[in-house]
């Protein structure tokens, strides 16, 4: 397990919009706000809660906004920072990112990706300026359709191997990837699976963090995986396919799925 990373804030050169929006259960002419000015948040009845959402984003010429983050929220106050938000929302995070080689890396009929996985393993509540994360887990992935996207097994093997314990289906579990994230409000509300027929487990939510732009921890953490991930597909390559691809069926659809002891 790698050592502790604590993240320091990075001061973008491209101002930033830091807002909360959420969607009406229905179509509606007015909206109701409430402030309750103990809490210090703002509340609007038409708003359907699982929607409500924290948001930061940039400019970009004659493109969409950039999206650099984007988690659930549970009202449309902006007091807290991101870390100091989140805590109202979760225990714990994790972070991972599913990598795929790019030169279409094809041996023996497998196409070859990696995931990596790190984690902050105290309660977040517990935590104040230093948020140390730590490397938590990787996988090597074998798959005869070299087609197949595997961001959504990354996901699958992190839920199925790493939080199904009694202790953490009790607490809330908040997970960064940087990918899908026109899905997430379906996929966190439980109308649409996460991969395959797997829906989300009811304590846990997806966070959205963009890998290119380490502002925020959140986006440093996903930057951690997304590079421990490129370095374990280099790794797989020097040492080849060989004595993985003789080992065990695929884990789901047509990937085989490989723990890969002391990867970081």
């Amino acid at each position: 397990m790698s050592k502790n990373k604590k993240h320091k804030q990075v001061t973008p050169k491209i101002p930033r919009d830091d807002y909360v929006y959420g969607i009406t259960k229905d179509i509606v002419s007015s909206l109701t706000l409430t402030v309750d000015p103990v809490a210090g948040s703002f509340s609007i009845a038409e708003i359907d809660p699982t929607t409500i959402t924290r948001k930061i984003t940039y400019k970009r010429e004659d493109k969409d906004d950039k999206v650099i983050y984007s988690a659930p929220a549970d009202d449309f106050s902006l007091f807290l920072d991101h870390f100091e938000q989140l805590k109202t929302k979760f225990d714990y995070l994790l972070a991972v990112d599913t990598n795929t080689d790019k030169k279409t890396f094809f041996q023996d009929g497998y196409a070859l990706s990696a995931a990596s996985i790190y984690c902050i393993i105290e309660p977040i509540q517990t935590l104040t300026n230093q948020i140390p994360y730590k490397h938590l887990a990787s996988y090597v992935i074998l798959d005869t359709n070299i087609e197949a996207k595997h961001e959504s097994l990354g996901w699958h093997l992190l839920i199925k191997h790493h939080i199904q314990t009694p202790f953490l289906r009790s607490q809330r579990i908040g997970i960064i990837v940087d990918s899908e994230l026109g899905k997430h409000l379906d996929i966190n509300s439980r109308q649409t699976p996460y991969h395959a027929d797997f829906f989300l487990p009811p304590n846990v939510s997806l966070i959205y963090a963009s890998s290119d732009k380490p502002e925020i921890f959140a986006n440093n953490m996903i930057k951690h995986c997304d590079t421990a991930a490129n370095m374990l597909i280099k790794e797989a390559e020097r040492r080849g396919l060989e004595e993985l691809i003789k080992h065990g069926p695929p884990e789901t659809g047509t990937a085989k799925c490989f723990f890969v002891k002391g990867a970081r």
